[in-house]
């Protein structure tokens, strides 16, 4: 008789990360067999989903791509229930760490298309969702550097990436923190407004979408819905209507979790920033435009706090749309 001996080696450390896992370990035939929920997708496992579902589902959603990065991925948008006049846009994280833009997006995403019979009134919008749109920086920050946060273009003396959130062009030639001008420092503006990809693929959304009745950017740190400005005290000549809606995204998620989410001009809780993607959307006439920041954490949350974040999103996101299209307001 051969008996087999086998020694299995642990390695203090390593964590295996599903998506980096050889595609025949998984059976992905169909979109909702893609387990979205347990573990944060890869760029690649992202675009081959958002692929299945708008095969598998062409009466309900399409996928676009509004742009190719400077490693030559796609920033693409699902666009879900393209044929319904008001239009919602849902944007992921624009900073590369900022994980849960990524993952709440997922959720809506999922819920929108392959529960669509739960959110009969949420159906009623047209949404168009980037779920990724900084997929350079969002890789490197999960298989290279979790601190990541710009995107990967080469920039001057040998450095890499620009803050995507302050390279929109509204205030973008302020230097305000001086690091803003340098190619080194995490909140590098970039050589010129709109000088990236993924900048340029959103301002054409907003343009092309400009009567969509609410953009939202998905962030981190802060349990905030937040409106603009960024780079000043002075509020928007819409506050008050922008107020009365984003108030109602903060009701809708303490009536789903109990949890408290602060409503403010952006100014009023983090130092003034500029060339900022909600201020931007603001200037060029979106109806309302706003930030939601989901958590107390920095940047790190854990893959058991995907869904609650995800349906926190997804209730104010809808909540804020409905209270926008009222024509009182």
């Amino acid at each position: 008789m051969l008996l087999l001996l086998v020694t299995i080696i642990s390695i203090p450390g390593f964590q295996a990360i599903p998506g980096d896992l050889p595609r025949e370990c998984y059976n992905r035939t169909f979109a909702d067999e893609f387990n979205v929920f347990d573990f944060f997708l890869s760029y690649e496992d992202t675009q081959q989903w958002l692929d299945a579902l708008a095969t598998e589902n062409p009466e309900k959603c399409q996928l676009q791509k509004l742009e190719e990065t400077y490693e030559g991925r796609n920033v693409s948008a699902i666009v879900i229930n393209y044929n319904l006049p008001k239009k919602i846009i849902v944007i992921g994280n624009l900073q590369a760490r900022e994980w849960v833009g990524m993952s709440s997006a997922v959720y809506i995403i999922h819920e929108l298309i392959l529960n669509a019979g739960n959110y009969p009134e949420a159906n009623k919008f047209q949404w168009i969702i980037v779920p990724m749109p900084n997929p350079d920086g969002y890789e490197f920050s999960r298989v290279h550097d979790r601190k990541w946060n710009k995107n990967r273009s080469p920039q001057s003396n040998a450095n890499f990436g620009v803050n995507l959130d302050g390279n929109f062009n509204n205030q973008w030639n302020v230097n305000g923190n001086p690091s803003r001008a340098d190619p080194a420092g995490r909140v590098y503006r970039g050589p010129a407004p709109f000088s990236e990809p993924e900048t340029r693929a959103l301002r054409d959304l907003m343009h092309n979408h400009i009567d969509a009745v609410l953009l939202v950017d998905l962030q981190g740190f802060g349990q905030l819905i937040l409106m603009p400005w960024s780079w000043t005290e002075e509020p928007a000549p819409n506050a008050d209507r922008t107020r009365a809606i984003a108030i109602a995204g903060s009701a809708a998620i303490f009536e789903q979790t109990q949890q408290f989410f602060d409503v403010g001009i952006a100014s009023d809780y983090f130092p003034f920033a500029y060339g900022v993607c909600h201020d931007y959307c603001n200037a060029i006439g979106v109806k309302t435009c706003l930030t939601l920041r989901q958590t107390m954490q920095e940047y790190e949350i854990s893959t058991d706090q995907i869904i609650l974040f995800g349906q926190e999103a997804f209730v104010a996101i809808h909540a804020m749309a409905e209270k926008s299209n009222l024509s009182n307001i």
